[in-house]
């Protein structure tokens, strides 16, 4: 097939029934619990330090964003 529709491949029906729909969504839960299994080894301590370390850094950082704004209007007194 080149730059569209190939005549000679028959076109396959799109629609499937439900029961075979089934079929194939506990057949791909099972293949996704074994490559789950064997994928990706799960986050360290060390990562997840990280992790909380930024998001303290982010939060850290909309405080010093936000209260001289806040002091400007008003709101917060000091």
């Amino acid at each position: 097939m080149k730059n569209g529709r190939d005549p000679s491949e028959p076109e396959k029906e799109n629609v499937v029934s439900l029961a075979q729909a089934r079929k194939q969504a506990a057949k791909g839960a099972k293949q996704g619990a074994a490559q789950q299994a064997r994928g990706e080894p799960r986050p360290t301590a060390g990562q997840w330090l990280t992790s909380a370390f930024f998001v303290l850094l982010a939060i850290g950082g909309v405080f010093a964003l936000a209260v001289p704004l806040l002091r400007a209007a008003g709101i917060v007194g000091g």
